[in-house]
């Protein structure tokens, strides 16, 4: 693989531009993006929300150099999202946490950074990247809550607990950039809380750009330092709500003035989001608290 030179407006960030995706041809032809634009610093945490069917995941796919754009570009830290895919620089957190049924917790989190060594390698030559020493699984388990079933088989686990595991295994590979694609919405409330505490936890001790997709508003102002709305299909940016509360975000925090607050500026920034005829041309709408 040849490495495209860093470019200087993306080497920091993850840049989408003019991003247009469309499924299909003739009749059944469907525009799932529209002209998305989105600038992600390295280190945030940023939550994708919209209706559904709107292109969350389409976009997610992006970035994460699974398809391709049939306009514009997505960059990873200054190369195509294509190439940070293929050097291991992005780790994926699906909806079904996907472990191995014959291999225990410690075999299943530590099994990708076991494969494709030669993407270690290519990735070390990646200027966007930043190089950290291999984290130790087992305090990751810990930190997951997950010390008592480092030997146990997935069959033995809840869903919650499979749930963490997909999220050690994903930050176990040491990505310069973790997708989440609703990785929460088959849990119930209180353990979906409680993992989202558990995965700020690790979040904020290895600052890994993360991505995530949510329906949540609520879990959206929790976990985020910045919101992007997208609209009903063709999906499109409409609003960037900067989430400003501080952090470490407590659970005595969901209850706030301030945290309902950001929830109800993104309820009605979806509100609109669902009313906006996406085919009028009209202009996306600012965010009270846009970036």
């Amino acid at each position: 693989m040849t490495l495209t030179s860093p470019s200087v407006t993306t080497a920091d960030s993850i840049s989408i531009r003019g991003a247009v995706k469309i499924y299909g041809s003739g009749a059944s032809q469907h525009v799932a993006l529209q002209n998305v634009d989105v600038d992600i610093k390295r280190g945030q945490f940023v939550s994708i929300i919209g209706p559904s069917g709107c292109g969350k995941s389409t976009l997610l796919r992006l970035i994460a150099g699974l398809e391709d754009a049939d306009e514009g570009i997505a960059e990873v830290f200054g190369v195509t999202a294509e190439q940070a895919c293929a050097a291991k620089m992005i780790g994926l957190v699906p909806q079904a946490p996907a472990l191995l049924p014959w291999k225990d917790v410690l075999g299943n989190v530590s099994m990708p950074a076991k494969i494709n060594r030669r993407a270690d390698k290519l990735r070390r030559r990646i200027h966007g990247h930043l190089e950290r020493p291999a984290p130790d699984m087992i305090d990751l388990l810990h930190k997951a809550g997950l010390a008592d079933a480092v030997h146990k088989l997935p069959a033995q686990l809840s869903g919650g607990m499979q749930q963490r595991a997909a999220i050690v295994r994903a930050f176990g590979v040491q990505p310069d950039v973790l997708l989440m694609d609703e990785p929460f919405s088959a849990l119930d409330e209180f353990t979906r809380e409680s993992i989202q505490e558990q995965l700020l936890d690790i979040w904020d001790e290895n600052k890994t750009t993360v991505v995530f997709v949510t329906h949540s508003v609520s879990e959206a102002v929790r976990l985020s330092d910045k919101v992007l709305v997208m609209s009903a299909r063709p999906g499109r940016i409409t609003a960037s709500v900067d989430i400003t509360l501080p952090r470490p975000r407590s659970q005595a925090m969901l209850k706030s003035a301030e945290f309902h607050h950001f929830e109800d500026v993104i309820r009605d920034h979806l509100q609109t989001a669902w009313q906006e005829n996406p085919m009028t041309g009209s202009t996306p709408i600012a965010a009270g608290a846009a970036s």
